[in-house]
């Protein structure tokens, strides 16, 4: 007699045994560094210090100079630009420097 056409049980998974639990590190203290960010001072700097050279050359500016106003204007903002550029640099740095 042959058998009949029954399909074979579906096995279930083999299940691992559990691993136990890795252990975890013990906890270290760590000191946070916080540090500026430089081109954030620099980028403000130099655009307050454009804006400053801007209005000194507006106010201060005499009418029957040899140069017009806005050459004028262009060549303060410039300077105004690096110089506040390079004090906001510099105001990073002493931010950054630790306190004693």
């Amino acid at each position: 007699m042959s058998e009949p056409d029954v399909p074979p049980q579906e096995e279930a998974p083999e299940t691992a045994p559990e691993a136990p639990a890795p252990e975890r590190p013990a906890p270290v203290q760590v000191r946070l560094r916080r540090a500026p960010r430089y081109r954030a001072f620099v980028l403000t700097g130099a655009v307050l210090g454009a804006l400053a050279g801007i209005v000194a050359s507006l106010l201060l500016g005499d009418p029957a100079s040899l140069f017009s106003s806005g050459t004028t204007s262009g060549y303060l903002a410039a300077i105004g630009l690096l110089l506040g550029g390079l004090l906001g640099g510099a105001v990073a740095v002493l931010v950054e420097r630790p306190r004693r």
